[in-house]
């Protein structure tokens, strides 16, 4: 939800920041992951009386976000890992926030390079080429790494981090004086 929180804030102070790297943002839910007509109406009810109810169907993203076997055993031994299905109200909150994020991608107007694994299945990728081809900022990249997975900064091979280390350092370098 990093990317998204940066979107929010440039949003409120559009000159409050000289530039962003967002590593595979949630600007918008996928409609491939978004549940079926009616099951998102019953849910919106029940929370309304019940947003702490845990009962929302998802798979654990450890295994969807990390590709090195090895630092899956590490990302799960995080005791502030959430192990739980997500709450209702939560839920209600990333639909609400992403869909407002999504509604609003041509007003994005700072400088921000998008780094995005082309296998992630916890944000898609096509949100990512949204924001880059609605985005009104003139200064704006966007990176897709070939079957890499969402966790771009640790889950990953540590040459594939290397790759994207190199160029989050050469973007900031080229606008760093």
């Amino acid at each position: 939800m990093g990317g998204a929180i940066c979107l929010l804030i440039h949003f409120k102070d559009p000159k409050g920041f000289n530039g962003a790297i967002l590593v595979a943002p949630m600007c918008k839910i996928s409609d491939n992951v978004k549940p079926k007509w009616p099951v998102p109406e019953i849910l919106t009810f029940v929370a309304k009386f019940m947003p702490t109810l845990a009962i929302v169907p998802t798979a654990d993203l450890l295994d969807k976000s990390i590709k090195v076997e090895k630092k899956k055993i590490i990302g799960g031994m995080n005791p502030m890992r959430y192990r739980g299905k997500p709450r209702l109200g939560t839920v209600l909150e990333l639909l609400r926030v992403t869909d407002y994020l999504n509604a609003k991608l041509s007003q994005v107007s700072l400088p921000f390079i998008v780094l995005h694994g082309s296998a992630d299945v916890v944000t898609d990728p096509e949100v990512s080429r949204a924001l880059y081809e609605e985005a009104k900022s003139e200064d704006k990249s966007l990176k897709i790494y070939d079957g890499m997975m969402h966790s771009l900064m640790y889950g990953e091979t540590d040459e594939n981090i290397e790759i994207i280390r190199r160029d989050i350092v050469s973007w900031l370098n080229q606008r760093c004086s």
